[in-house]
């Protein structure tokens, strides 16, 4: 009654293929004139509805919320289909958020910039930098082009003569 079992092979180790939907592309072939207009058409409709439904998500701004969303959702739907208008939807929240983290990690990095600036401006000209954090800048003139400009005398008018 109780037979003996044996452990299985293992295989040789190897390297999975991607996911195929991902990397093929192709274009339509044999299409006639007829289907290359509706294909147009049907791009220029779907294309006119996501930069509309974009727009409507930029004037939402951080108030946006679900029920905005399905507020967004329907008037799609009364121009194409459900499928349509959630797919619309999606790449347009998809793409908001892209563009406000992309947005973020920009204002971040000029904040960085601003502080490595005050923090050179603050150290004495040439003083050698640390492991972590640069020196001072190497000579008055390129302290004083770094300086911010309030720090600067403002030219007269006779030097634009």
């Amino acid at each position: 009654m109780s037979e003996k079992k044996t452990l299985r092979q293992i295989a040789r180790p190897f390297v999975a293929d991607p996911v195929s939907g991902v990397c093929i592309r192709d274009r339509l072939k044999g299409l006639t004139a007829e289907d290359e207009k509706v294909l147009r058409l049907v791009g220029e409709h779907m294309g006119s509805l996501a930069s509309r439904d974009l727009a409507s998500r930029c004037r939402d701004g951080l108030e946006h919320s679900t029920d905005t969303w399905a507020a967004r959702k329907r008037e799609l739907t009364a121009e194409s289909s459900s499928r349509w208008a959630g797919s619309v939807t999606g790449a347009t929240h998809a793409q908001w958020g892209l563009s406000r983290r992309a947005q973020f990690a920009h204002i971040q990095g000029l904040e960085s910039g601003v502080r490595t600036v005050r923090h050179r401006l603050s150290l004495p000209v040439g003083e050698k930098g640390a492991r972590k954090a640069p020196g001072g800048y190497r000579s008055a003139h390129e302290w004083f082009v770094k300086s911010p400009t309030q720090s600067r005398p403002w030219p007269s008018s006779a030097a634009w003569a």
